[in-house]
């Protein structure tokens, strides 16, 4: 077995799953460059390392060092402290300050680091600030270096590095000694999985108290994720066993004591987190709360003019509204909470107007709310009232400990009638938060779309309020002739009514289904479409007014494969931040898909590359606003000419393109494809399998989720 020695100068590629690791190494022995393979998952551009394995000949890529193990070490060479210096490990030295410190130290510059700092006062362009800005991050980089050495036989990223030493700072070795469980809560990114490989290698038995609890806690994790607030205790038993690979009786045992600890709370075989567990209660308390209060907005004499004012309001603007549209009016005005639902095209935001209307010569305080920035933007203007975020209605705050919304119980807003839209996107955490905020005499309109898929977060608030039977519900159904024009909106309809819908694909439509056969076929023709077809007809641009959805994440046509080809044919810049396998380059369109509370910017949220420093970082902005991310955050982000329909909840694109093949079989549901179809504003064009497309049209069998918001309500 051979040795090299050096410093990685490129990482080439990185499957972030096993580790496995194509970089390029810069021999310090010989300054030659050398190509790497093997599982080397935790080193990163500018740090050295001594690597064991030997030599292979690849047919394609000629020679290689295929490493079979290896250790960070301390660069010796010029070069390579200049490659370490210059990474971006240690901020306030970039290229040329590394340059001017190596060109003045030497191969001492480390030496100098560690023991006479001050003397870095002799580099041009340090100062005395500069200085300390350097010798305090130098400080930190050591003791990453001394984490960084401890980790590293566990394969854990210099990403994840990072954020273990932002949680646990100078105790990280000591709390993940003590329990390696403890990541799983603290730090985003870290599974039970790699928690339990640590664990393992750290010797904790594979029956070990710690182990079953982290795992019993994971599965109630995940199955939020899902979408559950609850799991049966013999499902969290079944799951957590195979998780474990230990009996089940072990399991149960361990159970009972994590339910005396309140870790976990078991309701009549329910098992919840305690954070979901008392969202749900409290979302049934202030909800029943609301339903129940006499307190009237309107007083009796008001109400008495609604006819004579309903009348002048049609006389001034035209406005005839059908039954169920008066029927909303007047409900919306005797009731402290109503629920309006309807597909598109129904008539629910020129019902809002006309109720806004009523509300503002009454002179009331109205807000318009939705849960994201693009639901928000979507739902516009109402009588020249402008919609906000609920994070931002409430006033969210992430520096503020605890609740970080600034409108809560003890400070609720300042309004006396809520509208908020995309109600089927609120999650019971998020519903709890803007419950709390709501003053007791306010009047509450909560406007949705039943038929779309529910929330990403656990919970299923709009149809378990739906379907509590005791707030009262308007539901429209009629199709408006502006509306009726539309394929889109016609589709959908028949979508929901069960029907499949037929398309003519004449040259006046706005809804279009292509037929392809084969995945690679359908690929193509997306692309196609993208690139050409549909920017050169309609005169629009390929990044910013067509949205590709996909029902799944893997496969050829997952959300990987199609951003992996359409950010090549539609991004020639090569200007970006390489990470692993993937590069973001300026003009790259992107998603957060992780809340970030610092930045404020939230799960979702579509944004553009508007710069990109290889080793530092990304600017992006998102809707004006720039936020900068740095190597250790760019895990925030994916490519987002293609996302998922879940993601896409909430959103309005000009275009929409959708693939769906028989490949796709689990996610083919109605209310996926209902979704998908109805983000498109102006055009629609499903490529694909017309058995597919029928298979999730007849599908509404939607997974069913565990929550107890209906029966709460009803008790």
């Amino acid at each position: 077995m051979e040795q090299i020695t050096g410093v990685v100068s490129r990482i080439t590629y990185r499957n972030e799953e096993n580790g496995f690791t194509v970089l390029r190494l810069l021999e310090e022995s010989s300054q030659k460059s050398h190509i790497c393979v093997g599982i080397i998952p935790s080193v990163e551009s500018g740090e050295s390392i001594a690597a064991k394995g030997e030599w292979v000949v690849d047919k394609r890529y000629g020679p290689q060092f295929s490493v079979s193990a290896f250790e960070l070490v301390r660069p010796t060479s010029k070069g390579g402290i200049h490659l370490l210096l210059s990474s971006g490990l240690v901020p306030g030295i970039g290229q040329t300050r590394a340059t001017l410190i190596v060109d003045t130290f030497g191969d001492k510059t480390l030496d100098i680091l560690d023991n006479e700092p001050e003397r870095l006062r002799e580099v041009p362009g340090i100062g005395k600030k500069r200085l300390a800005g350097i010798v305090k991050a130098w400080g930190r980089e050591s003791h990453l270096r001394t984490l960084m050495l401890f980790l590293q036989e566990f394969g854990i990223s210099l990403n994840m590095v990072h954020k273990i030493n932002k949680a646990y700072g100078e105790k990280a070795k000591e709390v993940i000694s003590s329990n390696p469980y403890k990541l799983i809560d603290d730090i985003w990114g870290v599974g039970f999985k790699k928690a339990d490989a640590i664990a393992k290698q750290m010797g904790f038995s594979e029956d070990s108290y710690r182990r079953i609890k982290a795992g019993i806690i994971f599965v109630l994790q995940e199955a939020s994720g899902e979408g559950h607030v609850y799991v049966p205790k013999n499902e969290v038993v079944d799951r957590a066993a195979q998780l474990l690979e230990i009996p089940q009786e072990a399991v149960i045992f361990s159970l009972d004591h994590i339910v005396q600890e309140r870790v976990i709370i078991n309701e009549e075989e329910r098992l919840y987190l305690p954070l979901y567990f008392h969202a749900e209660k409290a979302v049934a308390k202030k909800l029943r709360e609301k339903i129940t209060n006499q307190q009237r907005l309107v007083s009796p004499e008001q109400a008495k003019t609604i006819e004579p004012w309903l009348k002048s309001y049609s006389q001034k603007t035209g406005w005839q509204g059908d039954e169920k549209q008066i029927q909303a009016v007047h409900r919306a005005i005797k009731n402290t909470m109503i629920l309006i639902t309807g597909g598109p095209g129904t008539g629910k935001t020129t019902t809002l107007q006309v109720i806004v209307s009523f509300f503002r010569d009454c002179r009331l305080r109205i807000a318009l709310a939705a849960p994201t920035g693009r639901a928000a933007q979507r739902m516009g203007s109402i009588s020249g009232l402008e919609a906000k975020t609920i994070h931002r209605l409430l006033e969210y705050n992430p520096q503020k400990s605890g609740n970080p919304f600034t409108r809560n119980s003890q400070n609720p807003l300042e309004v006396d009638v809520l509208i908020c839209d995309e109600v089927s996107m609120i999650d019971t955490l998020l519903m709890r938060d803007l419950l709390s905020a709501i003053p007791k005499h306010a009047t509450l309109i909560f406007v949705g779309d039943s038929n779309q898929l529910p929330s990403v977060g656990a919970g299923n608030v709009l149809a378990d309020m739906i379907a509590c039977g005791i707030i009262p519900h308007v539901v429209f159904t009629k199709i408006f002739r502006q509306a009726a024009k539309s394929r889109i909106v016609t589709a959908a309809h028949e979508i929901i009514d069960g029907m499949v819908p037929i398309f003519t694909n004449k040259e006046q439509d706005n809804c279009f289904f292509l037929s392809k056969e084969e995945p690679q076929q359908c690929l193509e023709t997306i692309v196609d479409l993208v690139v050409k077809r549909v920017p050169n007809r309609y005169q629009i641009d390929p990044v910013k007014d067509i949205q590709v959805l996909s029902p799944m994440h893997r496969g050829i046509l997952g959300t990987q494969s199609i951003n992996a080809v359409l950010q090549q044919r539609l991004n020639p810049n090569r200007k970006g931040v390489t990470r692993g396998d993937t590069t973001f380059a300026v003009g790259d369109k992107v998603m957060q898909i992780h809340n970030n509370y610092d930045n404020n910017v939230f799960n979702g949220d579509i944004g553009f590359v508007i710069d990109a420093v290889e080793d530092a970082g990304l600017l992006v902005s998102f809707n004006g606003k720039s936020v900068s991310y740095q190597l250790k955050d760019l895990d925030e982000l994916v490519h987002a000419y293609c996302i998922s329909i879940h993601k896409s909840q909430g959103c309005e694109f000009n275009t929409v393109i959708l693939p769906i093949m028989t490949q796709h079989f689990i996610m083919l549901q109605r209310n996926l494809i209902y979704t998908a179809l109805t983000r498109a504003k102006a055009l629609c064009i499903l490529v694909g399998m017309t058995k597919a497309f029928a298979i999730g049209v007849n599908n509404n069998q939607a997974l069913q989720r565990y929550s107890r918001l209906s029966q709460h309500l009803a008790e």
